[in-house]
């Protein structure tokens, strides 16, 4: 295996590949995941990271893990060292006027630079360069079902610098992913489960100070479902309790309406956050964890069509 780094955009976003080695009879190259972990906005966790990559390295995939901007990649970075409830807390005394990089659009601009240099290098790495998806937990989901639903607009085109064919995704993972911010606020609101101070934060991360409308209208990404979203795998549990199921059923339907080819399963247990729910992610749930063989063979068939 060929594991290297490097830093994209113009924050503090950080790319690490992870590149398979490569058969002399592979003439086609090999299909490549972005991952983007899940972490509010906040940080980019660890246990939706490697241990994810290796589990698609084991499948042939080559692996770019996107460390998007946020307070903790910043901090990263810098070589500091923080733990979860530090960066709450830091990210709560944020200034107002203070730009951090996680504020939507940004990170979806880093992942479609990066989508744009695997595609450039595809040679180099012995990519497929139809074959190229993006695989998102949580608000890592939110970060690649953005770039399924944005990709050929004129605005992130002008952001980018670049043609949208270049970083057009071929398919998305979306695991418990944060699709509706508002939607979800609203529905832990009506529950009474919801932590206010944890969502006045991660509003704070995801649209800056003052969300301006058309911000909150792009990030409400089954409003911009449309015939050119990929193929899509989504998988949720019912007990999420962060973020809610609604946000993939919502998102399914949308897809149906444009006849995208989707996937999606509903595990009935399970809290937020599980990864891949084995003990190498250190919380475990045997039902839940069968999503990845769920998804591989989803992928054969996409993979095989396209």
């Amino acid at each position: 295996m060929n594991l290297q780094s490097f830093y994209i955009g113009e924050k503090h976003a950080e790319v690490t590949m992870m590149l398979g080695e490569s058969a002399v009879h592979e003439k086609e190259g090999r299909p490549a995941v972005v991952i983007c972990p899940g972490g509010s906005y906040m940080y980019v966790s660890e246990r939706e990271a490697e241990p994810v990559g290796y589990e698609f390295l084991a499948k042939g995939y080559h692996v770019f893990i996107l460390r998007y901007s946020t307070i903790g990649s910043a901090m990263r970075r810098e070589g500091r060292q923080t733990n979860r409830d530090e960066l709450y807390q830091i990210a709560s005394m944020v200034e107002q006027d203070e730009v951090l990089g996680s504020e939507f659009p940004g990170p979806l601009v880093e992942l479609a630079q990066t989508i744009t240099f695997i595609r450039e290098n595809c040679h180099e790495f012995n990519v497929n360069p139809d074959q190229i998806g993006v695989v998102g937990f949580s608000a890592g989901g939110h970060l690649a079902a953005s770039l399924g639903v944005h990709w050929n607009s004129d605005w992130l085109s002008s952001l980018t610098g670049q043609e949208p064919r270049w970083y057009r995704p071929n398919f998305q993972v979306l695991a418990y992913p944060i699709l509706d911010y508002m939607l979800n606020r609203d529905i832990a609101e009506e529950r009474g489960i919801g932590d206010p101070k944890y969502m006045t934060t991660a509003s704070r991360m995801v649209f800056g100070h003052a969300a301006e409308d058309e911000t909150i209208d792009r990030a409400d990404l089954k409003a911009h479902v449309s015939k050119d979203t990929p193929p899509t795998f989504i998988w949720h549990t019912v007990e999420d309790r962060l973020v809610f199921v609604q946000n993939a059923l919502d998102f399914a339907k949308a897809l149906e309406k444009f006849q995208i080819p989707w996937e999606l399963h509903t595990f009935k247990s399970g809290s937020h956050g599980l990864s891949l729910a084995t003990e190498v992610t250190g919380r475990v749930d045997a039902r839940a964890s069968q999503w990845t063989g769920l998804m591989f063979s989803w992928l054969d068939e996409v993979l095989e069509k396209n």
